[in-house]
């Protein structure tokens, strides 16, 4: 079986996802599975970027038995979503414009850049909010809300039949919004830490 291909199956990855991840362009990947010899250089950024050997890309050597644990120790990749608003809600656009790398102990489902001051120091603009898929958090708990289908990052209080959702920054007033109209507040996911470094 062609060894990219291989890698790329073994990390349930689109051509074009793969090409991202590993920072060697679609055509190439494409042309590599088709069966064209892979130059060294990138074959070093596949090794590097699916926890192999060099070796192995080029096609030298046997089949690693172990190869599912290979991948084992490679970080998780998450993609990241468009932008969430820390201030006043933007439209929850689903366009994923990269991925972020996560280290060994890290369980998120993606995550989300930052725009704004209101959640200012927790999250300041431009970073990566990391986000692990839920339907509801506890009280105090920063989550992703979608409202009126614009998403929003807040402190999240259960009143009645209402979710408060409130800022860090003194300066922007609480958000109540209801969970019983057409257009109900939903959670989309808590908030379990941010970044600024690992993306690819």
């Amino acid at each position: 079986m062609n060894r990219i291909r291989m890698l790329r199956n073994q990390l349930d990855m689109t051509q074009e996802r793969f090409s991202e991840y590993c920072d060697v362009s679609r055509a190439s990947i494409a042309r590599y599975e088709a069966g064209e010899r892979i130059d060294r250089t990138n074959a070093e950024k596949i090794a590097s970027a699916c926890g192999t050997t060099v070796d192995f890309v080029l096609g030298y050597g046997p089949t690693p038995k172990n190869l599912s644990e290979v991948f084992m120790i490679k970080k998780q990749a998450i993609p990241i979503i468009g932008e969430i608003a820390c201030g006043f809600p933007i439209n929850a656009e689903q366009n994923i414009e990269g991925y972020a790398d996560l280290p060994d102990g890290i369980h998120a489902d993606f995550a989300l850049r930052c725009k704004g001051d209101s959640m200012t120091p927790t999250f300041l603009d431009g970073d990566l909010v990391l986000v692990r898929n839920q339907p509801d958090v506890e009280d105090g708990q920063i989550a992703v809300i979608l409202l009126d289908r614009e998403a929003t990052l807040k402190h999240v209080y259960h009143h009645g039949s209402e979710l408060i959702l409130v800022a860090d920054n003194p300066t922007y007033p609480p958000i109540r919004a209801s969970l019983n109209n057409d257009n109900p507040v939903t959670i989309q996911g808590l908030a379990i830490g941010y970044t600024r470094m690992l993306v690819k």
